[in-house]
């Protein structure tokens, strides 16, 4: 082999694409070759800045964000992340979750940077009497009974935002952008299960300021209020009725990336929900932190 060139099967190698490929792509120009076809040869330096760039290309366009259901190994990470943001006493237990995932496994979502948990939101279909007990702080999270937890296929459900929580960073710019990932693809989440499903009412507890802002900003109406409104309870019967605060709180997010709405599975009529499965890129690559 010439020194100066390479041979058919050096570029299939270097490029890592197919004969066919290469011979169709050299006949377009998009890859530089010299001679007659059957005699043809490839200039070595140009096919290896042609991998040079394209492998800058495909890092460049690595995805880092993905908003997707959360496995097993993706909710002892939440755990892990909950407790250090909670404490023991006001996390559900892991065993408690797996238990949950068994009897429904589309209830909760994780935005993951790397493979790993950075954040993550929960919708469920509970009996309305649990939810009740739940808001009226009669009982906790952690004391919600697998056999309250309904189906998405079930008529006539009600819906609990359980939670949408970020892992804390020492870049609160990145904490805020991921907080907007996870917000606004959970409002996208629960308008399509509103859509498709046959839902009677959402309920939710906003245990913060920001989170009882966020409640209201979505037309929750408020229906409990507890230890002086530091926790309250909301309600609403349809979430796509305030249309207008709906598309007011999504365009507020215009800037952060969000996902389409994918099946998990395909004609599988036991699991209709639409879930957020579609990569997106995180604006800030910076990996030097801590805790990302």
């Amino acid at each position: 082999m010439n020194k100066g060139y390479y041979e058919l099967e050096d570029v299939m190698r270097v490029l890592k694409k197919s004969r066919s490929t290469i011979i169709r792509e050299a006949n377009a120009g998009k890859i530089p070759s010299e001679g007659e076809k059957r005699n043809r040869k490839y200039p070595k330096e140009a096919i290896d800045a042609l991998a040079a760039v394209q492998k800058k290309r495909e890092k460049s366009n690595q995805p880092t964000l993905i908003f997707s259901p959360s496995s097993p190994g993706d909710l002892w990470q939440e755990v892990s992340i909950g407790r250090e943001l909670y404490g023991d006493d006001d996390i559900v237990p892991y065993q408690t979750l797996l238990e949950w995932n068994e009897v429904n496994d589309n209830i909760c979502m994780s935005l993951k940077y790397q493979n790993k948990v950075v954040g993550y939101s929960s919708l469920m279909p509970i009996n309305e009497d649990v939810i009740i007990s739940l808001i009226n702080d009669k009982i906790r999270e952690r004391d919600i009974p697998p056999e309250a937890i309904r189906q998405w296929t079930d008529p006539n459900i009600s819906v609990y935002v359980c939670s949408v929580t970020v892992k804390p960073t020492d870049n609160p710019t990145r904490d805020s952008e991921r907080a907007g990932i996870i917000i606004k693809n959970t409002i996208k989440w629960a308008l399509s299960l509103d859509r498709q499903l046959k839902i009677k009412n959402w309920y939710g507890i906003g245990a913060t300021e920001k989170g009882q802002h966020l409640f209201e900003s979505l037309g929750f109406q408020e229906i409990v209020s507890l230890y002086n409104g530091e926790r309250k309870g909301y309600y609403i019967d349809s979430i796509t009725k305030p249309v207008s605060l709906v598309n007011r709180i999504l365009e507020r997010l215009t800037t952060v990336p969000t996902v389409s709405l994918q099946r998990v599975k395909p004609g599988d009529i036991n699991n209709p929900l639409l879930c957020p499965t579609r990569i997106c890129n995180e604006r800030n690559q910076d990996t030097s932190t801590s805790k990302s």
